[in-house]
């Protein structure tokens, strides 16, 4: 059979980067669609291994692994161990069933060519391509459901400061809420004040307290004014730049800590966005 290196990159870059994709989605982990297309691209390269005549058959395995688990450490990064092994864990299985019926198609199609653990198939661009926005949004479309059905999850936070700390307390994904530091760029995540007030020390809780209620002349402590704007209102939020933020067990620096009077919900003391939950 003719292998022609543009279909072979292009259908393996795509299976790669749904596969990666999918994985994400089996595990319920959020993904970086940046961080999968790099390593859907490394994937698609090492695919050129095919062109090496078959040998051992251990060292073919070596490189098929090599090969996954670089694509599994770029996608899903290295920051949280056992996210990384779970998602791992499912990108190896969802390609060992693809290879077992790449093998089984290939015995009865001559459109099917593998070797060394690397496949090719030698299929119209058109039906790639119409077959891959099918899948693509088959995985949107699932993800979104999955994301609707599921119910509402409170993950276990740690906030760390320079001088104290407030420690085990629960935290709400919203992924409608996108305030940021318009100087930094730093993500916020909002705090009740009322819940956290009695865990902050005194002149804090005072100055926290006299920011919210407009009494800006009484307040010594630096804040970094976040500002925001709603279809409710528009206002300053009081900030402080956290020394490191642990949910979940994963450690997000460089974020604010805003406080606001909200009372949230009876397991709720903070809230946080898309881009922190992406780090998760």
């Amino acid at each position: 059979m003719i292998v022609y290196i543009d279909v072979l990159i292009a259908v393996n870059f795509l299976i790669t980067y749904f596969l990666l994709t999918a994985s994400s989605v089996i595990a319920g982990y959020t993904y970086s669609r940046k961080r999968i297309l790099i390593a859907s691209l490394t994937g698609a390269l090492f695919c050129l291994y095919i062109f090496v005549p078959a040998g051992n058959i251990f060292v073919d395995l070596s490189v098929k692994t090599a090969s996954l688990l670089l694509c599994a450490v770029t996608a899903f990064g290295r920051t949280n161990v056992k996210k990384l092994m779970i998602q791992t864990g499912c990108f190896i299985i969802l390609n060992i069933l693809l290879m077992g019926m790449v093998i089984s198609v290939s015995e009865k199609s001559s459109a099917v060519y593998h070797n060394n653990m690397f496949f090719y198939i030698n299929i119209n661009p058109v039906i790639l391509v119409t077959a891959s926005a099918g899948i693509y949004l088959s995985v949107i479309f699932f993800s979104a459901v999955k994301e609707k059905i599921s119910p509402d999850k409170v993950y276990h936070a740690d906030i760390i400061f320079r001088d104290f700390s407030i420690t085990d307390i629960g935290a709400f994904y919203d992924s409608g809420l996108k305030i940021k530091d318009i100087i930094s760029n730093k993500d916020v995540i909002l705090l009740s004040f009322e819940k956290v007030s009695l865990k902050l020390p005194e002149m804090l809780k005072n100055d926290v307290y006299n920011f919210l209620k407009g009494k800006y002349t009484d307040v010594k402590t630096v804040f970094v004014p976040v500002f925001f704007n709603t279809i409710t209102g528009e206002g300053i939020i009081p900030s402080l730049k956290a020394e490191k933020i642990i949910i979940e067990g994963t450690v997000i620096n460089n974020v604010l800590i805003g406080f606001v009077n909200n009372k949230l919900s009876e397991n709720v003391t903070a809230i946080f966005g898309t881009d922190i939950k992406k780090q998760l």
